[in-house]
């Protein structure tokens, strides 16, 4: 299925991916927020998240005062993101667009840009993600720049079959494990994300959604951002659930 179709079905079990989601939205955010003010010393005030899914980053740093624009590719993760700004009375604004092409949606400019929780590696070879860096490059303001989130892939590694767990999340009457499985074909594996419902009695529910992603190491997404313009990239460790990418534009 497609990137898109992949987070359309994906997007009403979104928040199962976490044991806690409304916990991981607020502490997201937190983190995030200590990292641009350090990083752009307070300067950030409008933020395009480029990869929204269903508002797990947009929202929280809605709810801290940032002026969030959100996009996908998903529409169905889009509306969820919608609605579930509007559950919490935040504001913000929400349209369709690719990375790859953000100033269709997007012409203007943003203090800063991010795409979070791997959303990159959805991109399947160097030229997409150069493509798409380029256009976060022209998103951004002068003196702003770009924040991304990724797994930290270990080439070694990245080959084979793996069962990668997330846990069993506990809902009323309702049990659901969660597991992914990765089958590796050189750098890109087929990624395959499973929720497995029990309600009790002998019968479970099976719903499991299929993608395809790039494990690209963090080293070439580096010099990938550079080569989109941006200075001074940066990995940042242990501030975030996954390491951190920042690149920044010239003022």
């Amino acid at each position: 299925m497609s990137v898109a179709d992949f987070y359309d079905q994906l997007s009403p079990f979104y928040h199962l991916i976490y044991a806690d989601w409304d916990a991981s939205v607020k502490r997201q955010a937190s983190q995030l927020d200590a990292v641009i003010r350090e990083l752009w010393e307070g300067r950030v005030r409008t933020v395009l998240d480029a990869a929204c899914g269903t508002g797990t980053q947009a929202i929280g740093l809605a709810g801290l005062g940032y002026q969030v624009t959100a996009s996908d590719i998903s529409p169905a993760s889009l509306e969820r993101a919608k609605q579930e700004a509007e559950k919490r009375s935040l504001t913000i604004s929400v349209s369709r667009a690719d990375m790859r092409n953000l100033s269709l949606a997007h012409p203007g400019s943003f203090d800063l840009v991010i795409a979070c929780d791997n959303a990159i590696p959805h991109l399947l070879s160097d030229d997409e993600i150069r493509l798409a860096f380029r256009e976060m490059y022209r998103a951004a303001a002068p003196g702003g720049g770009a924040l991304i989130s990724v797994r930290d892939y270990d080439p070694a590694e990245s080959k084979g079959t793996k069962v990668v767990p997330y846990g069993l999340r506990k809902g009323g009457a309702v049990r659901t494990l969660v597991f992914q499985v990765w089958e590796f074909h050189g750098p890109i594996y087929d990624l395959s994300m499973y929720f497995v419902e029990d309600r009790g009695g002998d019968t479970c529910s099976t719903y499991v959604m299929r993608s395809r992603y790039y494990a690209v190491p963090v080293v070439r997404l580096i010099e990938l951002m550079t080569e989109a313009g941006f200075l001074a990239v940066r990995r940042i460790d242990q501030r975030f659930f996954q390491p951190l990418l920042a690149g920044f534009k010239p003022a």
